[in-house]
């Protein structure tokens, strides 16, 4: 069934859909002809994200929150991502060029995602280490912060959901910077999160260029973790930019992680058989 396709995208910031100065124009790969617009964002859309990102972060309103909130408010996703698949897989089929049977299961599995993450929000445990009389020794997990996540063209619904659960399971602050050639299933996928009533700046959603806001928030010091997919040519980029700065980076896909270690450590003693099939490369600074 086709569904009407608002001619112009905004981006998700600190609660609210956002316009900007420029727009980008995604296509219909089938028959090149315009889907749509979107508001591209810029460096300050990035901060603006960061800075409400970090301040949910700080303030604790995801990680200081009972933990059953976050079930519920998960569980509430998952329910507005099923009364928006039908809608929602119409705008992927015609901005991603897949068939409508396969953007469905997209939306369905990324509303699997999250009632999967739900059952866990409330069951992140520490532990207690018996070290003997006279001593007390417990652990326990604390959120990373503020996770930036960059999401790739081909599953953007499903791959976004697959990190963005997880993250707000565990009381991070999310930023996901859709791809430039399909942000529009993302933008259908975020105004399921709205309606859950997440607290602001909890997930935020930016639609820009890889090397000017994709750069700009994987260096940044207010992000704490990325979540990246992509090739391996662009997990090396991105290490490059944040290898100094960053706590964490979870790349994912073609074994990037193996070769972005060699390629910017180049550290002889690991094993040959991890050694990248190209050559090092000079530092670009464009994850995609």
């Amino acid at each position: 069934m086709k569904h009407a396709i608002a001619p112009h995208w905004l981006n998700f910031i600190d609660g609210a859909w956002v316009d900007g100065e420029r727009a980008l124009t995604v296509d219909n790969p089938a028959t090149a002809e315009p889907v749509a617009t979107i508001a591209l964002a810029g460096i300050e859309d990035a901060e603006r994200v960061l800075d409400a990102a970090r301040h949910c972060a700080d303030s604790g309103w995801l990680s200081a929150c009972r933990p059953a909130q976050r079930v519920q408010w998960l569980l509430r996703i998952a329910a507005e991502i099923r009364t928006l698949t039908d809608e929602g897989a119409w705008v992927l089929c015609q901005e991603n060029g897949k068939a409508l049977r396969d953007a469905r299961d997209e939306f369905v599995e990324a509303a699997r995602y999250f009632e999967y993450y739900a059952g866990i929000a409330d069951k992140v445990e520490g532990i207690s280490v018996p070290l003997g009389n006279g001593y007390v020794d417990f652990t326990s997990y604390e959120p990373m912060g503020v996770s930036v996540q960059i999401v790739p063209w081909n599953f953007p619904v499903s791959i976004c959901a697959r990190s963005l659960a997880p993250a707000l399971a565990a009381g991070n602050a999310v930023v996901v910077k859709s791809p430039e050639l399909s942000p529009l299933g993302l933008c259908v996928l975020f105004r399921a999160i709205e309606r859950a009533g997440l607290p602001r700046g909890a997930a935020n959603l930016l639609c820009g260029l890889g090397s000017e806001v994709g750069a700009h928030l994987v260096s940044s010091p207010k992000t704490d973790q990325i979540v990246f997919t992509g090739s391996e040519l662009s997990g090396v980029r991105s290490v490059r930019i944040v290898v100094d700065g960053v706590d964490q980076q979870w790349p994912a896909g073609n074994g990037e992680l193996r070769s972005t270690a060699l390629t910017v450590y180049d550290y002889p003693g690991l094993v040959p058989s991890a050694q990248p099939s190209y050559p090092a490369i000079p530092s670009p600074t464009e994850p995609e």
